[in-house]
């Protein structure tokens, strides 16, 4: 079926990377009674992380009387680091940490972050002092504020980058046969969308129902609960050693370039060199990017007298080299995805806004918190990924008569979430004709009387485009990153997102400064202009996305 194809694929990314970073033989420790520890330390850290991000905005606005815009850029600079320093945290637990030091000290660092956040949201003298907003006769933070404000989240950030990739590969290091690992990976994966979902919702309702410092507070215990839980299961865990930089060989590749940057390529394919005995490969170097095969090309000194290499940063194999070469052939594909995310930074920030304007009561007793609003993009997903192999497969089969490909699902993806802006233009379109027909655009305190529950169906498109695009471009780099490469592949996205999240704080800026679009009252600007150029820049990025896709040739097509 093809849903057991897809949710195969997916959870081979995590299981074959995985496999790949156990280097040490099966021992006594590991198995199943770990999991209650990692899988509960995972969650209450995943928990706590995307509490502190998910109400940011109003917290930037209400306890430090930062301007709506400038509160959207922070947040979106904040959200970038989130998924940049994964990247790094990941290459310092392979290369010398380990997986239990990593996430042992990282998990500490991310207590003490919101600790801190804890303190600053409820010392009065680390923030300015309380106002009423609607007079717009509010403090800014004094430097030392903002200084401690900015130190907090810095510590925040530090503490995710060496936990988001790494729960899962401990877990897994934990049992020896495949079957066991596919397991773990499905709960785990569960596990992380209920935490985010916890921390939509009953993060977010207690920071704004019940208190900056309850809601934030709760966020350090759950670190020090995670801390805790982690460190407690030591004894039962498999240990398993660095086993050095994934990214190190391609490193000699560029080097070992430049170095014989002058000498002429041969036409004889045996003076490339393919490795040593049993690790040799009966490759022949492409012509695609032919200057790279100049690292593999065999001088006088290169090698000792048993064909070992003598120079490492001077010689690599053919292997390597087509390794740099793939990587190379796969950033335009892997550069569509940076308007994706740069559009969802865009989009859940200004979301908040809107929100906040609009009636959110569902009955006389309960209001959905402005932050709550992204849920409505997660239960999209989770909805939509079911619907996406029992119905867009089979209905692509039937009109084509091809199974779908990875880049056709990905495309779709660009599709659905340029429909989904557009819808966002729409919803904010008819809330303007209600601000003006109710004379309510020097009002910002005021309600307009229109249900936040019209952004749901535009939120429902995107989490329908995530759904499409997001699985698609995490089995995309597993398919066709090099084997050595499989774990550098899956931190791909998180790549994208933090590139696309910086993007969106730039767009903003422009925005801000070269058109009336964005106001802090944004009854005066024009968010439905904003809405559109994003829709129609989607489309445009589509376009680019099927010119890459066109040239890009899959490797199982190969």
């Amino acid at each position: 079926m093809a849903s057991q194809e897809s949710e195969g694929r997916e959870q081979a990314v995590a299981v074959e990377v995985l496999d790949n970073s156990i280097g040490q033989p099966a021992c006594k420790k590991g198995g199943w009674s770990t999991v209650p520890f990692i899988i509960g330390s995972a969650l209450a850290s995943t928990v706590a992380i995307y509490g502190v991000t998910t109400d940011l905005m109003q917290f930037l606005d209400h306890r430090f009387s930062i301007k709506s815009i400038k509160a959207s850029q922070i947040t979106n600079i904040i959200n970038s680091l989130m998924n940049l320093t994964p990247v790094a945290g990941a290459l310092l637990c392979d290369s010398y940490l380990g997986c239990f030091l990593t996430i042992s000290i990282f998990t500490f660092i991310s207590f003490l972050g919101t600790l801190m956040i804890t303190l600053v949201s409820v010392v009065p003298s680390l923030a300015p002092p309380s106002c009423d907003h609607a007079l717009g006769s509010c403090q800014p933070p004094s430097m030392t504020q903002f200084a401690l404000l900015c130190l907090a989240f810095a510590v925040v950030t530090l503490g995710a980058a060496g936990t988001s990739f790494t729960f899962v590969t401990v877990g897994a290091n934990q049992f020896d046969k495949g079957k066991d690992q596919e397991v773990f990976v499905n709960w785990f994966f569960f596990t992380t969308t209920l935490a985010m979902l916890v921390s939509f919702t009953v993060v977010v309702y207690v920071l704004d129902n019940v208190g900056w410092g309850w809601g934030y507070g709760t966020c350090a215990v759950l670190n020090a609960i995670s801390f805790a839980l982690f460190v407690i299961g030591k004894w039962r865990y498999r240990d398993v050693r660095p086993r050095g930089s994934p990214l190190a060989s391609l490193a000699r590749v560029v080097v070992s370039t430049a170095r014989k940057v002058n000498l002429e390529l041969s036409k004889n394919d045996e003076v490339y060199y393919r490795g040593l005995g049993a690790q040799a490969q009966p490759l022949v170097p492409t012509s695609s990017f032919r200057f790279i095969n100049k690292a593999a090309l065999v001088t006088k000194g290169d090698t000792d007298s048993d064909g070992s290499i003598a120079k490492p940063w001077r010689l690599c194999t053919i292997e390597e080299v087509e390794d740099l070469k793939t990587l190379l052939k796969l950033l335009p594909l892997w550069s569509t995805g940076i308007f994706l995310t740069t559009a969802t930074g865009i989009q859940t920030n200004l979301n908040i806004l809107q929100s906040l304007t609009m009636d959110r009561s569902l009955n006389r007793h309960f209001k959905i918190p402005a932050a709550s609003f992204q849920v409505f993009v997660f239960i999209s997903m989770a909805l939509f990924l079911p619907i996406i192999d029992r119905f867009f497969y089979p209905v692509w089969r039937t009109l084509t008569r091809q199974s779908p490909t990875i880049l056709h699902r990905i495309g779709a993806g660009h599709i659905v979430n340029a429909v989904g802006l557009a819808a966002m233009a729409y919803v904010e379109s008819r809330r303007l004709k209600m601000v003006h027909s109710h004379g309510l655009q020097s009002r910002p305190d005021l309600m307009v009387p229109m249900s936040a529950l019209w952004l749901v169906p535009p939120l429902a498109l995107i989490g329908a485009g995530s759904a499409f695009y997001i699985p698609g471009q995490v089995s995309l780099y597993y398919q066709e990153f090099p084997a050595s490469l499989k774990n550098t592949g899956t931190s791909m996205m998180s790549l994208t997102m933090g590139i696309g999240f910086y993007f969106s704080t730039l767009v903003v800026d422009v925005l801000q400064k070269a058109t009336g679009w964005l106001n802090d009252d944004i009854n005066k600007g024009r968010l439905d202009h904003v809405f559109w150029m994003l829709a129609v820049l989607g489309g445009l990025n589509f376009l680019y996305y099927i010119a890459c896709a066109k040239l890009y040739k899959l490797q199982s097509t190969r």
